[in-house]
């Protein structure tokens, strides 16, 4: 009988037919688990420094600037080159302290939490905005610019604190009920802001294990918070993943969506296999990543595999579907990229010959003029797009077969609606659910099957496949030992 794939669920119980108690480079598809598409050059130069923060600002003509930042510079994307656009002197945030941006209106802002926020309008390099606050975190929302976890003259550092703009005017951050420009500070609960983000006309703001959802009131309040019930909060900014209507994001114990109602659960079927794997002492290091078009989510965070607190893996959430995937990845910060680099007058200088072309697909986003593309800063510094052909890929199937009796697995066919390009097959086995594993023999891909032979009461398959592969389920034969 046809097992259909449940997506990463290491955390069910592994007799549950579908159930996948691990895969690598497999992430949640439209119809089953698809292979995770490999990284292809952006064709950009290295950037001079490890990056951390980036963003595709949008003007109000649609006119797209992608910026990239280091500690100590801000960069922009310009005809395949790397322009430096950094105020005047450069910026002191060391290698822990991320870039955020907003867009408000044709400025764009940044902010690094060790300098005063910036701003740059239409094109050009930034600048001071002198009467704002310094800040870790920036966003929009109703008409302000606001401003959290602060550092400002007048009350020094407020890693609680938040400050508003000015209504409709990102220049003006003197507390004024005429302007509306406020500031305060968010104490009902302990620790610092970790993160804020619109929704909708509202700001949730995030602390470790606490919530606040901050709504505009006007003169004299201007905003008030209230805190949400529970103990529930996100580590960093980046880890929080807006999807329109919600936030998706890893809690102290848990993966949440919250609507603006109260947070929801989500993770049960990898919740305790994240943290498990997660580098707790670097968990404020996780990004989060949103692919629109195929409603995924990716979190990518430094494994317990990681020394240093690199990031070196992610965790993949199909919100559609609500399945799970898991990629192997070491990135520095995720970005959107801007295509619409290739025409045939840049065609032979990006590339020597049509064997140097990227290896995606002729119906890649990738080949789309001006379209913001999924895109990540690898290890190397440089801006790769995640659209390449598919990585080699795995899944290992949870147990199938009987307590009470020994069986003979005699092959196991899949069903695909992308076949793999080479697909190998190994069998595992034991007498007694949780037993160490006995390992079998391996089969190769023919015919859309893969005949192998092995006996014991349980059975478990690793299937290793490269290509654009996606596995809709699979369907063992057994026959109970003794008979033909």
């Amino acid at each position: 009988m046809l097992a259909k794939l449940l997506g990463f669920t290491p955390d069910l119980q592994s007799d549950t037919p579908g159930a996948l108690v691990d895969c690598t480079n497999l992430i949640p598809g439209e119809k089953g688990m698809r292979a995770a598409p490999s990284l292809v050059s952006a064709n950009l130069p290295a950037l001079a420094a490890p990056a951390v923060g980036g963003v595709v600002a949008v003007n109000l003509d649609n006119t797209k600037r992608m910026i990239v930042g280091t500690a100590a510079a801000l960069y922009e994307q310009s005809s395949g080159a790397w322009v430096d656009q950094s105020k005047v002197g450069g910026y002191t945030g060391g290698p822990e302290a991320r870039w955020r941006f907003c867009q408000f209106g044709n400025a764009t802002l940044a902010s690094n939490g060790a300098d005063t926020i910036q701003q740059s309008v239409l094109t050009g390099v930034f600048a001071d905005i002198a009467s704002a606050p310094k800040a870790r975190i920036i966003e929009t929302v109703r008409g302000f610019v606001m401003a959290l976890a602060t550092v400002d003259g007048t009350y020094g550092d407020r890693p609680d604190g938040w400050w508003c703009s000015a209504i409709y005017d990102q220049t003006s951050w003197v507390p004024s009920i005429a302007t509306q420009a406020a500031n305060g500070r968010l104490i009902d609960t302990p620790g610092e802001i970790t993160g804020g983000k619109a929704l909708g006309d509202d700001i949730v703001v995030y602390k470790d294990r606490s919530m606040y959802m901050g709504r505009y009131q006007g003169p004299p309040v201007i905003w008030s918070f209230l805190p949400v019930p529970g103990e529930i909060g996100a580590p960093c900014q980046e880890a929080i993943v807006s999807i329109g209507t919600a936030h998706i994001f890893p809690g102290p114990d848990d993966f949440y969506l919250f609507d603006g109602t109260r947070p929801q659960p989500i993770g049960g079927d990898v919740r305790r296999w994240f943290f498990k794997d997660l580098h707790s002492t670097y968990r404020y290091r996780i990004i989060g990543s949103h692919d629109v078009a195929n409603g995924l989510v990716y979190w990518y965070y430094p494994s317990t595999s990681s020394n240093d607190g690199s990031i070196d893996s992610a965790i993949v959430y199909n919100y559609r579907r609500n399945k799970w995937g898991r990629v192997s990845r070491q990135i520095q910060c995720a970005v959107n990229y801007i295509s619409g680099q290739i025409n045939y007058d840049s065609l032979g200088s990006l590339y020597a010959t049509y064997d140097d072309l990227p290896t995606v697909s002729y119906d890649s986003p990738v080949w789309l003029a001006s379209k913001a593309l999924l895109a990540v800063v690898d290890s190397a510094k440089t801006v790769q797009t995640v659209y390449g052909v598919g990585e080699a890929s795995s899944f290992t199937t949870g147990d199938f077969g009987d307590d009470w009796r020994y069986s003979t697995i005699k092959g196991l066919r899949l069903r695909n609606s992308v076949e793999p390009a080479t697909a190998a097959c190994s069998a595992y086995g034991h007498a007694t659910m949780g037993a160490a594993l006995s390992v079998g023999p391996t089969a190769t891909y023919a015919d859309g099957k893969f005949d192998i032979l092995n006996s014991a009461r349980w059975h478990r398959v690793k299937v290793d496949m490269t290509g654009d592969v996606e596995v809709i389920g699979y369907d063992p034969v057994l026959s109970p030992d003794g008979e033909r």
